[in-house]
């Protein structure tokens, strides 16, 4: 848990450097086309995504999400893994056990 919940920190705290990172590039002078989602993994995995068919489902979704700015992929992702991996307080039970004292 506590891996995935610093996991998930260190991707929010990316997501708000790449975000500042590309306002600060858009403000700049000449064109700045940002960086997609398919760029920070064509220079994680070496290669560039490729989608055969388009047909399914999730290959469309795939395409879609791959063309999105990376800092907002990287923010949904480290939200919801910090979400999913936070620590919970221990839930009182209602109801003890059927035992009579």
């Amino acid at each position: 848990m506590i891996f995935g919940r610093t996991a998930g920190w260190v991707l929010v705290i990316l997501a708000i450097i790449m975000a500042s990172a590309e306002a600060v590039m858009a403000l700049g002078i000449g064109t700045y086309n940002g960086l997609a989602t398919a760029d920070v993994w064509t220079l994680l995995v070496g290669q560039s995504p490729s989608f055969h068919g388009n047909t399914s489902a999730p290959e469309v979704f795939a395409a879609v999400v791959m063309q999105l700015p990376a800092w907002a992929v990287f923010g949904v992702i480290g939200v919801l893994l910090a979400h999913v991996c936070r620590k919970r307080p221990h839930r009182r039970r209602i109801f003890r056990s059927a035992r009579s004292y």
